[in-house]
């Protein structure tokens, strides 16, 4: 399975500027080096059959618009920085869970698996904390 530019912008095509498809293209390439050794792992990327893709959701799993209600104005979704990951299983965020000495050798932090039930959400911004895993509110205060 392989995430691209078009499944993170889906149809908020209007709303990415060349700053932003650069930090996407950033996104997906990171996103693409680590689905590739999960599924030679044996990890399973289904296809959400609402965006037709591994991306979550209805339509904000990915670029949201500044317009849109979710989230801050600066979010990672809003700068072409995350995307959130179809999990329906809860097998991706186990799977990320347990490889920590994997995951560090990749440019991508995730939010805790607590705070996201059927989906995983990857993000190439840091959060101030540094953890690979971090707690939404908590980690960027």
């Amino acid at each position: 399975m392989k995430l691209t530019l078009e499944n993170v912008v889906g149809k908020y095509e209007s709303s990415a500027t060349p700053e932003i498809l650069n930090n996407i293209i950033r996104l997906t390439d990171e996103c693409n080096r680590l689905i590739r050794v999960m599924e030679a792992d044996g990890v399973v990327f289904k296809t959400n059959p609402i965006t037709g893709s591994i991306v979550s959701g209805e339509t904000l799993g990915g670029l949201r618009p500044q317009s849109c209600p979710i989230g801050a104005p600066k979010s990672a979704h809003k700068q072409g920085m995350a995307v959130d990951i179809y999990d329906p299983d809860n097998k991706i965020d186990s799977w990320l869970a347990s490889h920590p000495s994997i995951i560090k050798e990749y440019d991508l932090w995730f939010e805790h698996p607590t705070a996201t039930n059927h989906w995983s959400h990857w993000s190439t911004r840091k959060p101030p904390s540094g953890r690979k895993f971090f707690q939404p509110y908590r980690d960027w205060e």
